[in-house]
């Protein structure tokens, strides 16, 4: 019996090991958007200490986190037409899952540096396509797949079925996981996020986006015309 025993024992951990390796690799492979390259950023503990800068001119404190090709700037302005607005200035390639390690670095140094954080009402996120490259295609996939998924949007006009464009993505936005990654990373400091303004929403076919293939996959016809980007502003308030 104890022979029986130990193979049954072996049989059952080697499929929980291969399971495991299994969903590990699957994991990966969802975050890997339309095969662009990934550079990880470290674990949070792993990453060189958030850099500091004053500009003067533009009465800012910026704070910079890099690992590998990854690099994160938020633009903290404590001063001037733009105070109490903090600009998210990246230049990454990873999935916001892999950038969420940047970004608590930067927070833990911005709420332990700054006296009057709460004074900071604002995140202007820029657009879900970053202007700086290489990008995540990670922000823009997921808008565009709750866009097809959402009955109050018409893939074949590419607009809403009711209402404004902007603030349908903004709905969309706040009631789909689009940003959960900000959520909880503010949610660790007692802040609250929430998407307050769009503007500048972009429609085009989904077999125009780089990560077509994804979608795809999801059902998603070449000419289902979609939204894919915009100009993002969160506002941030204490819980």
């Amino acid at each position: 019996m104890n022979v029986w025993f130990n193979i049954c024992r072996r049989v059952v951990l080697s499929a929980i090991l291969g399971a495991g390796i299994f969903l590990l690799v699957c994991s990966y492979a969802a975050i890997g958007i339309a095969g662009q390259g990934l550079s990880s950023p470290d674990a949070a503990d792993d990453i060189p200490p958030v850099t500091i800068e004053y500009s003067a001119l533009d009465h800012a404190t910026l704070y910079t986190a890099s690992s590998g090709d990854c690099s994160i700037t938020w633009i903290a302005y404590n001063a001037g037409p733009n105070q109490g607005l903090i600009k998210h200035s990246p230049r990454c390639a990873a999935p916001m899952a892999l950038q969420f390690s940047l970004l608590t670095k930067i927070c833990t140094t911005f709420f332990n540096h700054d006296k009057d954080t709460r004074a900071y009402r604002t995140l202007f996120w820029g657009g879900l396509v970053a202007e700086k490259k290489p990008a995540s295609q990670e922000l823009p996939l997921r808008l565009a797949l709750a866009a097809y998924r959402s009955r109050d949007w018409d893939v074949r006009k590419g607009k809403p079925k009711n209402g404004d464009i902007n603030g349908f993505v903004k709905n969309l936005a706040n009631r789909e996981p689009i940003y959960p990654e900000l959520q909880e990373l503010f949610r660790r400091f007692d802040r609250q996020i929430t998407l307050a303004t769009v503007e500048k929403v972009r429609v085009t076919e989904a077999e125009k986006l780089p990560f077509y293939g994804t979608l795809k996959q999801q059902g998603v016809a070449g000419s289902d015309r979609l939204p894919f980007d915009c100009m993002a502003w969160f506002s941030l308030s204490a819980f």
